[in-house]
């Protein structure tokens, strides 16, 4: 496969029941429209069961979540991996609490997940590292702040939670839906670096669930917030799942 391509990580309840698969499948439609010239229509089903397939043969366990990275090439060639192995079953609030650094920075040519948006966030994290963080906190060219870990970014203060506008995506569709379901108000407008003194929490949402930050540019920071959204988040899918949910 070219060097050149779209990128999405699914989430597999039970290591086997893929969420949000037609959600993930119309991202990498339109991003392919737009960028390659050509559509996406593998077929839900017929993904699903190829995936379903890929978890057997990898042996993803069933008692907690999976992850498999689907990549897309300008030629239309799909590309199936495994992607490593949750600790929990369905989303969750992370145990992991990485401290961040703030580092200015734009996506070259687009914000859609390509292998360009992915090695630009590989190597903010290795800068944040140099500088003594874990992982960075994108501040584009007008001092809003975007993403962490290259998955969208939200800020709480006061019951308030906020998400700079930013290209649609599962993940950012996942933590809006998230945070209303757990009763909080969600105001989709930016926050900048100058507000940081004055955030009570940051956190983003990606295919594992939730992780709050513990420190930004050395301010420490809380996760009572985001800890609610996390539960809030697994809740929209227990109730599909009862099967696979938590017991």
């Amino acid at each position: 496969m070219s060097d050149i391509y779209l990128y999405q990580t699914l989430h597999l309840a039970a290591g086997r029941t893929v969420r949000n698969l037609e959600a993930h499948i119309a991202v990498l439609d339109g991003a392919s429209r737009r960028l390659f010239g050509r559509p996406y229509a593998p077929g839900a089903e017929a993904l699903a069961r190829r995936i379903a397939a890929l978890a057997t043969e990898e042996r993803l366990p069933t008692r907690v979540s999976g992850f498999v990275r689907l990549e897309l090439g300008p030629d239309g060639e799909e590309r199936l991996s495994p992607a490593g192995v949750s600790l929990y079953a369905g989303y969750a609030f992370r145990s992991l609490t990485p401290s961040a650094a703030i580092l200015n920075y734009d996506i070259p040519f687009s914000e859609a997940p390509t292998s360009v948006r992915e090695a630009t966030a590989r190597w903010a994290c290795h800068e944040a590292m140099r500088r003594g963080a874990d992982i960075a906190v994108r501040c584009d060219r007008t001092g809003v702040l975007r993403e962490s870990d290259n998955a969208p970014l939200l800020c709480a203060t006061d019951r308030i939670v906020r998400i700079a506008p930013g290209l649609a995506s599962v993940e950012r569709q996942l933590a809006t839906e998230a945070v209303r379901a757990a009763g909080l108000e969600l105001r989709e407008e930016p926050f900048g670096r100058d507000e940081l003194p004055q955030l009570d929490e940051l956190f983003f949402v990606d295919h594992r669930g939730v992780t709050a930050l513990s420190h930004c540019d050395g301010q420490p920071l809380m996760t009572l917030l985001a800890e609610r959204v996390a539960e809030a988040l697994e809740g929209l899918f227990a109730k599909k799942e009862r099967p696979f949910a938590k017991k």
